[in-house]
């Protein structure tokens, strides 16, 4: 009887082995799938940040490549003749502080007062030539 009593424990000890062997197969599967699915995720987002920001380096690179602003562009705003000169000076001393802040001359905070003077600038330039078309 104690050899029977033996086996029976033996059977039931190998089925038990047997069961959890399988559930942590079917665990490490469902684990191992999400892990997959996470590290998908998170590899796409960084390569979507990557090329966004290659984008925008690019794109404002580009701004200042061929010495032309936004407004010398094809579907740009184009300056009247009487304005002509004034909007090349505003979008040569904008490229300026570009390169100056690209090449860490100045830093940000400083580049986007700068940069906010100059738009203020540029809008009262833009009422004082209204006014003068009315007298």
């Amino acid at each position: 009887m104690d050899t029977k009593r033996a086996l029976y424990y033996a059977a039931v000890a190998i089925g038990a082995l047997i069961a959890v062997s399988v559930i942590v197969s079917v665990v490490s599967a469902i684990l191992s799938l999400a892990w997959a699915v996470v590290s998908a995720a998170v590899s796409l987002a960084v390569l979507a940040g990557i090329v966004y920001v290659a984008y925008r380096v690019g794109s404002w690179l580009s701004d200042g490549d061929d010495g032309a602003g936004a407004a010398d562009r094809v579907g740009g705003p184009r300056p009247s003749a009487s304005t002509g000169i004034e909007a090349g000076d505003a979008a040569n001393r904008r490229e300026r502080l570009r390169r100056q802040y690209v090449e860490g001359e100045i830093d940000e905070a400083e580049f986007e007062r700068r940069i906010a003077r100059e738009l203020e600038t540029e809008d009262l330039d833009e009422i004082e030539r209204e006014l003068e078309r009315e007298r």
